[in-house]
């Protein structure tokens, strides 16, 4: 993003054209750009910008041959209008870069602040080919777009805030805007191309549905463990800031072996889930998507040893040496009956045994005390 003291430099320049431009009132039609109101700012990367007779802008910038770093371009348009009435601004746009095409939108009001999306905030992506709505939020400042997307942007001004203060998110009243623009940030040696048009603002009435989709947030694990044994379960939900409960139903985005999603959200990985990623949906109010993706980790379990070495991962069946197989005469049902009875009968026996020399024992000795008394009593008296 622009670095503070050049925004300082770019907001000063504003201000001094806000009182060259007349104020006028945004229509609910698509904004007139011409290369009379149209600028460039730049930190090191280069920048060519045309607008042909549709009011269409293209925009390349490159960065070849430049030290290694991040390098901003912005591209805006200086006029002032009165956007009080409206609630969120539409384009149409086409990345033909071979790469992706990271960019954010800047709003600069009348009292010199700038507007930017915040990272916690959605956007509406629609992409031509499948018309699917996605909502997506910034990250680390900027919304990037697959090479080759063609497609809209919608950007609900409750997504908006001032730039490097957080907390304002879904708090900005716009007013008059002295200025709006793309601002993208890459790396060296890296050019982009894309071309945007069809700019046109929404009248909050007809934004209502868009702001209300900002806060929106699919909650849930971002990685979760394969099993090795049973299945692992976590739960995605969708969340909001709003009152109102949206209708959500989940689904993955493409089908994945060995895993599962419930419509309410309740993620299933078996044992055979191979996989190392997965793409979760959440269709909200039949219509807006919002997409996770989950990184599946093998168990840590399988990595684990003795101090010898030997694992303690649970073995595959198929290293397991077979001791029985179920077609062995010992696995079957009478054999494992006759064992029993036979166990059985040899406790009853050794029971027996006992009993009959512990009979013994105990006559034996009977006798032997018989024969004492007898003894003693044939002995004669003595004095």
């Amino acid at each position: 993003m622009i670095k503070k003291w050049k925004q300082l430099t770019l907001v000063a320049s504003l201000a001094v054209l806000w009182n060259v431009y007349p104020i006028q009132a945004v229509q609910a039609e698509q904004l007139k750009v011409s290369e009379n109101t149209l600028h460039e700012w730049n930190d090191g990367a280069k920048v060519d910008t045309s607008v042909d007779n549709k009011g269409s802008i293209q925009i390349k910038t490159s960065t070849q041959g430049l030290k290694k770093g991040d390098y901003s371009a912005y591209v805006y348009e200086l006029k002032n209008r009165d956007w009080s009435a409206y609630g969120a601004l539409t384009f149409s746009i086409r990345n033909a870069s071979d790469r992706k095409l990271p960019l954010n939108i800047v709003l600069t009001r009348s009292d010199k602040s700038s507007l930017t999306v915040s990272d916690d905030r959605n956007i509406i992506v629609v992409e031509k080919s499948t018309g699917q709505a996605e909502l997506v939020h910034p990250v680390s400042g900027l919304i990037e777009l697959e090479p080759g997307f063609v497609g809209q942007i919608r950007i609900p001004f409750s997504s908006l805030m001032v730039q490097n203060k957080a907390s304002t998110a879904g708090q900005v009243n716009l007013g008059t805007v002295i200025g709006w623009g793309i601002t993208t940030t890459t790396p060296e040696n890296a050019k982009l191309s894309f071309r945007i048009g069809n700019i046109k603002p929404l009248s909050k009435k007809q934004a209502i549905a868009e702001n209300a989709l900002t806060t929106l947030q699919l909650t849930g694990d971002e990685r979760v463990v394969k099993p090795v044994t049973g299945e692992s379960v976590v739960q995605y939900r969708v969340q909001s800031s709003s009152e109102e409960t949206p209708d959500v139903k989940f689904q993955l985005d493409t089908p994945v072996q060995g895993i599962s999603i419930t419509p309410d959200g309740l993620l299933t990985l078996h044992t055979d889930a191979d996989a190392e990623r997965a793409t979760i949906r959440a269709l909200v109010n039949g219509k807006w998507n919002l997409t996770t993706t989950v990184l599946l980790d093998r168990s840590s379990a399988m990595n684990v040893q003795e101090k010898d070495g030997t694992p303690r991962s649970i073995p595959d069946p198929s290293e397991v040496t077979k001791v029985l197989s179920p077609a062995d005469p010992l696995m079957k049902t009478s054999v494992g009956w006759f064992i029993r009875l036979l166990l059985t009968a040899a406790g009853i026996h050794g029971l027996v045994l006992y009993w009959m020399w512990r009979r013994q024992r105990n006559t034996h000795g009977a006798i032997k005390r018989r024969s004492r008394e007898d003894r003693k009593a044939r002995r004669p008296f003595r004095m």
